[in-house]
């Protein structure tokens, strides 16, 4: 389910979302700000619907403590953010990725990202020269319901909300969005900016775990055979990657 907000952001002009559908390429930018929100379960569903949609795509890990798509995607390329602007000129590989290879990118963000990834955009005008290639960044900002992760989610509206379009993604693995629904300031900024609001579907969390302890891509769990694993699993992966599909596809970004 996808819900949008009922009126424009600023009446007679589009949000950076409805703007950003016109975009051939985009590089998707799995974020959340906090470890343990599910960021890395994002990329690897988003890279694994895109792959079966056939659209040219191209993951990268930047989470260099806790390579979870690289580690189970081994195809996936490996960047850095940094707030040492040396370092931090590692990650325009990341443009220059979606530009040369004229591929969709898949970005797993580490927790803690966001004073580096906002000196990377400043410092190399990442926004306006994505554009120019008619390329363009989006946020999925993964939440948990929970006040510090809503906290996050203002701080990277406030300050990119304009010019990087924001897809708010429920994590249905928390199961309390009272708080969340009921945060002013968190529903006034998604209104503000034209932000979707996606559900991520609950994967049982002994499946999930399977998933990462045997490195199993979402591919090869299809068709996986193992202890306490069989057809019943396999249909409940399927089941869980046609509706995340159906929900990234709803918002015109994918």
């Amino acid at each position: 389910m996808v819900t949008s907000p009922k009126k424009k952001p600023t009446e007679g002009k589009l949000s950076a979302v409805e703007q950003a559908k016109s975009w051939k390429r985009y590089i998707h930018l799995a974020d959340g700000n906090k470890g343990g929100v599910g960021k890395s379960f994002f990329a690897r569903t988003l890279y694994a619907v895109l792959l079966d949609l056939g659209t040219p795509v191209l993951g990268v890990e930047t989470d260099i403590d806790s390579p979870d798509f690289k580690g189970i995607y081994t195809d996936v390329q490996v960047s850095c953010f940094s707030e040492d602007e040396k370092v931090n000129e590692q990650a325009c590989s990341i443009i220059n990725w979606a530009i040369e290879d004229e591929k969709n990118i898949v970005v797993n963000l580490p927790a803690t990202v966001h004073k580096a990834f906002q000196l990377w955009v400043e410092q190399f005008d990442i926004v306006d020269l994505a554009a120019s290639h008619d390329v363009g960044l989006v946020k999925w900002f993964i939440c948990t319901g929970e006040y510090d992760s809503m906290k996050s989610l203002q701080v990277s509206l406030a300050t990119f909300g304009e010019k990087i379009p924001h897809v708010v993604v429920k994590n249905l693995k928390y199961d309390d969005w009272e708080f969340f629904a009921a945060d002013e300031k968190t529903q006034e900024l998604i209104q503000q900016y034209g932000c979707p609001v996606i559900e991520l579907p609950k994967l049982p969390s002994r499946l999930a775990s399977t998933l990462l302890q045997e490195r199993l891509t979402f591919e090869q769990a299809l068709t996986h055979r193992g202890n306490n694993f069989g057809i019943v699993q396999q249909s409940a992966v399927r089941g869980y990657l046609k509706k995340a599909q159906t929900a990234f596809q709803a918002t015109g970004l994918v």
